[in-house]
């Protein structure tokens, strides 16, 4: 799940009207409305607004481990 997916499904399930989401987050209604409908993208100091008043940090995720090709087992001896 993405940034913006993240987003959207906090929004979505929170208890809180969009209204009262946008008024907390310091951002227009209508731009939270647009973006929840999918009709427009956020910025990302909007993006950082919504996170950081619907609780959310941006983790790093952890590195999942390359399998080694035959052409590089081969090549390193």
């Amino acid at each position: 799940m993405n940034l913006t997916e993240r987003l959207r499904k906090a929004i979505l399930t929170s208890k809180q009207s969009r209204y009262a989401i946008a008024i907390g987050a310091g951002i227009d209604h209508a731009v939270l409305r647009r973006f929840v409908h999918g009709e427009r993208d956020i910025t990302l100091g909007t993006a950082e607004h919504l996170a950081e008043y619907l609780g959310l940090e941006l983790v790093p995720k952890k590195a999942k481990k390359r399998k080694k090709k035959l052409s590089d087992a081969t090549s390193a001896q």
